[in-house]
């Protein structure tokens, strides 16, 4: 099995694609985000530590945590954000290991997509990792477009993340994703030719 790993800062598009890549070569998708809620489901270990810890108000009537009044909580309060992530991000980790594991002598791909690739350690699971690149302006545009958000917000959290450098010295290769749909799947059919049959 062989692990694709994809990354890139908020508004660079890494999960279209991780989408665009995982249906070029059929692979397996793993979204870091969307594992975020997985782990967080009634039972299970996340969602008592998280309950825990913010209180039973954030259970919605079907028994399962409302990630907005989560989002309401932690959206202005570094200590509660780095709370919840203290207890999602090694949950995740585990739950992207075990998949990985349980498929290790199969044939195939996994694409894994996360922005905090290397602060988890998750890409020493990756046998390749892809930084989708997008210049700031850009970035700052898509996320007003797409999500409502002020150019100030857009920067705060742009410049929150790890610059781009950090990721062009360790990532295997670079996707720029500056351009259209159909530029993206150029340039992803070019990067993949060496390990996608068509």
């Amino acid at each position: 099995m062989f692990v694709l790993g994809i990354t890139g800062g908020v508004g660079s598009g890494k999960t279209l694609v991780a989408k665009f890549i995982s249906k070029k070569c059929n692979a397996c998708l793993l979204i870091a985000d969307r594992l975020g809620h997985i782990v967080m489901e009634p039972e299970s270990t996340a969602f008592e530590k998280v309950t825990g810890r913010f209180g039973k108000d954030i259970v919605d009537s079907d028994g399962r945590i409302d990630r907005k009044k989560l989002a309401d909580i932690i959206f202005n309060d570094d200590g509660a954000r780095d709370a919840l992530n203290s207890i999602i991000h090694p949950e995740v980790m585990s739950y992207i290991k075990k998949y990985i594991s349980d498929r290790k002598d199969e044939d195939g791909i996994i694409v894994v997509e996360t922005a905090i690739m290397y602060e988890t350690g998750c890409d020493k699971l990756c046998d390749e990792i892809w930084y989708v690149y997008v210049p700031a302006d850009i970035r700052i545009k898509r996320l007003s477009d797409s999500r409502g958000y002020s150019e100030e917000k857009s920067r705060s959290i742009i410049e929150s993340q790890k610059p781009d450098k950090f990721f062009t010295d360790r990532a295997d290769r670079i996707i720029d994703n500056s351009g259209n749909k159909s530029s993206l799947n150029e340039a992803i059919s070019a990067l993949s030719a060496n390990f996608v049959k068509d």
